[in-house]
């Protein structure tokens, strides 16, 4: 197949055809060029917003690991000083218990 192309080409007598086919493979050339330019300038901008943003996204996921810590922290203290006050004070827990009654909350692993 391109042997035959090859030589039809070979075969062409008309100068003003094969000028013509060689004006549209340089702008062709010239087209893919800019294009792969093109490309390379978003990818090397996509890169530079990425490694920004993932700065960013680490950040946070550190500061919201550490939140949570501090939050089981207060959470247990709570839940120990409750205690206390139920083996101090049976009676008027009960109460506050029935009239408050506590939260269901779902523990997270």
């Amino acid at each position: 197949m391109s042997a035959t192309i090859a030589q039809e080409l070979m075969n062409a007598r008309n100068q003003d055809d094969l000028d013509r086919i060689e004006r549209e493979q340089t702008q062709c050339l010239k087209t893919c060029k800019s294009t792969q330019q093109q490309l390379q300038a978003f990818n090397d901008f996509s890169k530079a917003r990425y490694q920004n943003i993932n700065k960013h996204f680490e950040t946070h996921t550190a500061m919201l690991k550490e939140m949570k810590r501090d939050m089981d922290s207060v959470f247990k203290k709570l839940r120990k000083i409750k205690h206390q006050l139920e083996l101090k004070y049976p009676n008027e827990m009960e109460q506050v218990k029935k009239r408050y009654p506590p939260p269901i909350v779902q523990e997270d692993d």
